[in-house]
């Protein structure tokens, strides 16, 4: 099957599973990523590897923008204090606990290893968050406690991550300077997303007449602002979620209806694609592989990730019921 062939048959396995989910009302993502592991051990399809440069570039900004710009930031204010040391504590919890069950459980993993995986597998992603939620009717501050802490868990991530690969590499750890570059992730992001959104509300201001226009400048913002707090080596998911906040309150303020409708129209199209593409590119992960796995490992390795899968929800369902 030709590479072009590949891309039409997965849009279209996509936009039929979304709406078969809405009508069954089961989270789109978890049926998007069993049609990917599906279609990936098809023998017709080649492996499909994913490039985390263009999950970070292409994916990640406009779907983390969309989110914050459609969180209630009224609640998302009234929660900060919940939802910051949600993202700071629960990363931290869950690392450990995730580390503690895989030195003990996975044969030969050491304790620099196993903390390695627990940071990799702390912080719960964004966009599949934002995407499962939406189904479960959940009331609408959990939502929001549950989606904001999901778009800021990112900077305390980052540090444990590193506190680990530094234990691995026999790198001393400080942790004043672990504390400070937190600090940077966070303060620099926020910062950069600020100045980016005050930008960006200057040139709408003198373009808003050129609803295209208007539209194509918010569409290429995050983009643009991922990539320059990246470059400036602080968190771009911060920066991201930070301009999406305040265009969002800019808009509300300036944008006639026709505009927000338009706007929202696009956006909603936009979303809807990146989204089902996300989670059937990594359902097409798992063949991948599977294929480069001994035979007799793989039952155990999908007994280990069930374990730590389970250990992790146990882990945030209790750090968040005693919050």
């Amino acid at each position: 099957m030709e590479n072009y062939s590949i891309v039409i048959f997965i849009l279209a396995i996509m936009i039929g599973l979304s709406a078969i989910a809405d009508k069954i009302k089961l989270p789109s993502p978890v049926l998007l990523i069993v049609a990917g592991i599906t279609v990936g051990f098809i023998p017709a399809i080649p492996d499909v590897e994913l490039n985390p440069d263009i999950v970070f570039l292409i994916f990640l900004p406009p779907l983390l923008y969309d989110a914050a710009f459609n969180i209630p930031f009224r609640e998302f204010k009234a929660n900060i204090s919940t939802i910051g040391t949600l993202a700071i504590s629960l990363v931290f919890i869950t690392a450990s606990g995730i580390a503690v069950a895989a030195h003990y459980m996975i044969p030969g993993m050491s304790w620099p290893l196993a903390f390695v995986l627990g940071a990799i597998l702390s912080a719960t992603d964004a966009v599949a968050a934002i995407s499962i939620t939406k189904g479960l009717g959940l009331s609408r501050n959990t939502n929001t406690i549950l989606e904001g802490e999901s778009l800021v868990n990112d900077a305390s991530a980052l540090v444990a991550y590193r506190f680990a690969v530094a234990a691995v590499t026999g790198t001393a750890f400080i942790l004043w300077k672990a504390s400070l570059q937190f600090i940077i992730l966070m303060g620099g992001g926020l910062l950069i997303g600020f100045i980016m959104a005050k930008f960006l509300a200057f040139i709408i201001k003198r373009v808003q007449e050129n609803h295209l226009a208007t539209i194509s400048f918010m569409l290429l913002a995050p983009f643009v602002t991922y990539l320059f707090a990246e470059n400036v080596h602080v968190s771009g998911v911060i920066a991201v979620v930070t301009l999406g906040l305040t265009i969002a309150r800019f808009s509300n303020k300036v944008f006639s209806d026709h505009l927000k409708r338009q706007s929202k129209s696009i956006w909603d199209i936009i979303i809807f694609m990146l989204n089902g593409l996300i989670f059937i590119l990594i359902g097409l992960q798992l063949p991948v592989i599977v294929k480069n796995i001994s035979p007799q490992k793989v039952l155990p390795y999908v007994g280990y990730a069930f374990i730590i899968t389970v250990l992790a929800l146990l882990l945030r369902l209790t750090r968040v019921f005693l919050q």
